[in-house]
């Protein structure tokens, strides 16, 4: 016999709302840093691409996707990669407050992100199972 589970969907952890906002923010950092350089130090097409993709990446956190969840998993990790290496390409010591700060960041998140709670709404796809009815007499 096979009991009916009835599903629900999951409760928004509240750190996913401020992963959100940030990256809305960043998304419009961008579009502004694009504008304001005209072209000199990123270029339109890179930009535009970079704004998208954190507008997808908010709104599939936003509306609980698993693939937002491991896109920005992999995203960060990218980051954590390009600022090592980039420390390391220009002999700068990762003691650095310019270091510090977007590694501590990327951490914390991490940390958030790979936490038992988020990562169990994420690997539902937003669902949870519903709290069991009480028996009616």
């Amino acid at each position: 016999m096979s009991a009916d589970v009835q599903l629900r969907r999951a409760k928004r952890p509240k750190g996913v709302i401020l992963l959100v906002i940030l990256f809305y923010i960043a998304a419009g950092l961008v579009v502004v840093s694009a504008l304001a350089t005209g072209e000199e130090r990123l270029p339109s097409d890179i930009s535009a691409l970079v704004t998208i993709y954190l507008l997808v990446l908010a709104w599939g956190l936003w509306k609980l996707f698993r693939w937002a969840w491991f896109a920005t998993l992999i995203m960060f990790g990218l980051s954590t990669f390009y600022i090592l290496s980039d420390a390391t390409l220009l002999g700068e010591s990762l003691a650095d407050v310019t270091m510090l700060i977007p590694l501590g960041s990327i951490a914390l998140a991490l940390v958030y992100l790979l936490s038992p709670a988020v990562r169990r709404v994420y690997l539902s796809n937003g669902w949870v199972a519903a709290a069991p009815e009480p028996p009616s007499e």
